[in-house]
């Protein structure tokens, strides 16, 4: 079969750049994944203000509403205990993974996008130095102008040599478990610094907690926390009482969580990398899905050029990579700023002086900005 555009990987980052593509007029596009849809997939499952500009943009903006749970304060917890609520214009939503990956796939076949699944990639169709297809562990070949490789953190397909740093995450799932309405906890406890945990809410009974820790230590070898224990202290020290009396659903999970800071090794000839298997997530928040999808949308703008526009591969390369750098690295440092905030006392320090209005206006603005990666103001003000 020959298309196009053949698109490795079918989450948000993979599925935004099938929609996307087919809005600018090329729907001859082959949607590769693994897996059948709707799939569950761990994760926290929060889409931010950025992602929720990107789904109007991409026209499930109105389904996404309709079966997610809006957000619109965040309750922080300090490393020394000390709390703080922000309420902001910058609401969010929490949406399990199933739903929403499967709401962006269903866009794309309306689209006339073709969603091939299961289809487990394992080997590139490669021709005078340049990719021309792939090809699944079973045989079965997807030839196609150009590639576009959306296949997540563990990518095969990867060309990048630089050592990976990575976030570990665990998590699990509670019924009847009692929070303040619209609201999700980001806890910065001693045990998880320079990251943290969290609780989001998914309805008004069923919450998904859980927690992030560097996968390095200080040196940069393999860290050696034991997550699990770590994972069963925070929940003691945060959530035990109110967990005592809910119901755990299923086993805890977990999943690596792949960035960079210097955005590069996202090109080859005839092939684009995309979303995390560009490593393209938050550093500080470990937020990758707004991320992968306007990554995604990137794409299909750089391959519509080529492919309708007639600009060269090789300019519409060098325009991809600059695009990326030029929206995503000043994030990226300031999550270095974000992490090095937290492993100090400075974040105790602001919640001692928050209910001054003039400190309470500059954290919203400042912190609640950097956990949303969108500009935010006081809903209170």
């Amino acid at each position: 079969m020959s298309f196009d555009v053949a698109i490795i990987g079918a989450g948000p980052g993979g599925a935004a750049a099938a929609v996307a593509l087919a809005q600018l007029g090329v729907t001859n596009v082959a949607l590769l994944d693994r897996e059948g849809f709707p799939r569950d997939k761990t994760c926290g499952s929060g889409l931010s203000p950025n992602a929720l500009k990107l789904i109007q943009q991409l026209g499930i903006a109105a389904k996404v509403k309709e079966l997610g749970y809006p957000i619109n304060a965040v309750r922080i917890v300090t490393p020394g205990g000390r709390e703080l609520r922000i309420a902001s214009d910058a609401a969010a939503v929490v949406l399990l993974r199933r739903h929403f990956d499967h709401l962006l796939v269903e866009r794309a076949q309306s689209l006339g996008v073709t969603l091939m699944t299961p289809f487990r990639a394992d080997a590139l169709i490669e021709e005078d130095g340049r990719v021309r297809g792939v090809r699944s562990f079973e045989g079965k070949e997807v030839h196609a102008k150009y590639v576009l490789f959306a296949d997540g953190a563990h990518s095969v397909f990867s060309q990048d040599k630089r050592p990976k740093r990575s976030i570990s995450t665990l998590m699990c799932w509670w019924e009847n478990f009692e929070s303040a309405p619209h609201t999700l906890d980001m806890i910065f406890d001693k045990d998880v610094a320079p990251l943290y945990g969290w609780m989001f809410p998914e309805t008004t009974e069923r919450v998904n907690i859980g927690i992030c820790v560097d996968g390095q230590d200080e040196s940069g070898g393999k860290s050696t926390k034991n997550l699990r224990s770590t994972f069963e202290g925070f929940l003691e020290r945060h959530y035990g009482k109110r967990l005592a009396s809910a119901k755990q659903l299923g086993k805890w999970k977990g999943h690596p969580i792949v960035y960079t800071t210097w955005i590069g090794n996202m090109t080859r000839p005839g092939g684009l990398y995309l979303g995390e298997a560009a490593r393209l997530t938050h550093n500080a928040t470990g937020e990758g899905i707004s991320q992968a999808m306007e990554s995604g949308v990137f794409a299909a703008e750089a391959l519509s050029s080529v492919l309708k526009g007639g600009v060269k591969e090789e300019k519409a390369w060098g325009t991809y990579v600059q695009r990326h750098r030029k929206r995503f690295t000043g994030a990226f440092l300031a999550g270095h700023a974000l992490r090095a905030v937290i492993a100090s006392p400075v974040l105790d320090n602001v919640a001692d002086m928050y209910n001054q209005p003039l400190v309470r206006k500059l954290v919203v603005k400042l912190l609640g900005s950097a956990l949303a990666g969108s500009t935010v103001n006081d809903r209170t003000a």
